[in-house]
């Protein structure tokens, strides 16, 4: 691994935690502790107990794109192994830990290649949706995003053409065959097993089954992270509100767990909602950002306590002749 590679990984680690430190020495900690210590405890704890109708929703997804390409997996594994990726996921910046899904398929059996592209997938159906109601930020937010607006409307175009582009190579065999031999150099496109990319198809029908159990759980996000804006009594419009979210669960893959990231986002983003002294506005986005932490801790928790029934070291072995 190059020096810069090791330089920008490391970068990519410290980030969050120097934004996290940077926060904490410019909020007032005596407020942030009065606000969290008056937090609601009967909203915060149904917003960690829908956790599991959340996961559920996520698994459900990930079998649905799973049992479009025939590979079959019960509910409560495809969960189960969701709830470790989140786990993994977490602990690594963009989530790239997510992808072990994809060892769990092939230790099964499965193609690696086809796991990996139904993390790939699943993922996009996620960034697809967030992306959009992302996108209404630049309506909501317009004064205050950093970067400039030329380039906020640059990136979110962008993100979602990358997506459609996505979704439109996964339904489309000709586009898909078209992608792997123009742009996929040809050591790696040896490797491919062109039988697994055919399987790897989505028809319409199970494209919009896939949306609606996405937008279904992105719906139960919303609802988790507006009960706990209820529990810090700090109740805001839903339209800025959804964008607002989105915005975080975008952003916040740059960082493991989102860690700094996170609260970038809820100071700068917030302060065009509330109308509050700046100090009040900082310690109160940043006690938000703390409950919105507490809540990915449960969702990595679960994971980390299924994994304990998916043991993973196993995938840190060689897998001998993958060529799928």
């Amino acid at each position: 691994m190059s020096v810069m590679r090791r330089v920008l990984r490391l970068g990519l680690k410290l980030l969050g935690p120097a934004l996290l430190l940077y926060f904490l020495l410019t909020t007032d900690l005596a407020r942030l502790w009065t606000i969290l210590v008056r937090t609601n405890p009967f909203l915060m704890v149904l917003s960690i107990v829908l956790v599991v109708p959340f996961l559920f929703l996520k698994g459900l997804r990930w079998q649905l794109i799973l049992d479009a390409w025939q590979i079959k997996i019960g509910l409560v594994d495809a969960t189960a192994l969701y709830s470790v990726g989140i786990f993994l996921g977490n602990m690594t910046p963009g989530q790239a830990g997510d992808a072990v899904k994809a060892w769990y398929l092939r230790q099964r059996g499965q193609s690696l290649a086809a796991g990996l592209a139904s993390v790939v997938l699943d993922r996009l159906f996620d960034v697809g949706i967030m992306g959009v109601l992302a996108a209404s930020g630049l309506y909501f937010f317009w004064d205050v995003l950093p970067g400039g607006k030329a380039a906020n409307v640059v990136t979110v175009t962008a993100m979602l053409l990358a997506v459609v582009v996505g979704l439109l190579i996964a339904s489309n065999r000709t586009l898909r065959t078209f992608s792997i031999q123009r742009l996929v150099p040809g050591a790696l496109k040896a490797r491919i097993n062109m039988q697994a990319v055919e399987q790897m198809h989505l028809e319409p029908r199970e494209v919009a089954a896939i949306a609606a159990v996405t937008a279904a759980g992105l719906a139960l996000t919303f609802i988790r992270v507006y009960l706990l804006f209820l529990a810090l009594n700090t109740p805001v419009p839903i339209g800025p509100f959804i964008a607002l979210v989105a915005t975080i669960a975008l952003v916040g893959t740059a960082s493991p767990a989102g860690v700094g990231t996170r609260d970038v986002v809820m100071v700068l983003l917030l302060s065009a909602i509330l109308k509050l002294p700046p100090a009040d506005e900082q310690a109160r986005a940043i006690a938000l950002s703390t409950l919105l932490l507490v809540l990915n801790v449960v969702n990595v928790l679960v994971g980390y306590l299924v994994s304990l029934r998916y043991p993973v070291a196993v995938l840190h072995q060689q897998v001998p002749g993958e060529g799928s």
